[in-house]
């Protein structure tokens, strides 16, 4: 085994169980990230909208007064919490 690996075992072995958990949800994330990333990469203009959208011209959208909410037009979202085998799941109150 190499040394940088010999490094990062000695490091995980010293912590305590729920940051090895932490550790291993993050590197379950990398590997989704590294799975997904080339799809993403490869739709990102799937869509003659989207294609539409975002060749339009922006350059003009300073000139917009800006948008004035109104009370309850940005309720509060969903309260969730992040369940490593699930993923993010809404709480139900």
């Amino acid at each position: 085994m190499d040394s940088l690996k010999e490094k990062i075992l000695e490091k995980l072995e010293r912590l305590p169980e729920n940051a090895q958990q932490e550790v291993l949800d993050f590197l379950q994330f990398l590997e989704w990230r590294k799975e997904n990333r080339q799809e993403s990469q490869l739709s990102v203009v799937n869509e003659e909208s989207d294609a539409g959208w975002l060749e339009t011209d922006l350059s003009n959208l300073g000139s917009y007064e800006p948008y004035d909410w109104q009370p309850g037009e940005l309720d509060k979202g969903l309260p969730i919490k992040y369940i490593s085998e699930v993923g993010v799941v809404i709480v139900e109150e």
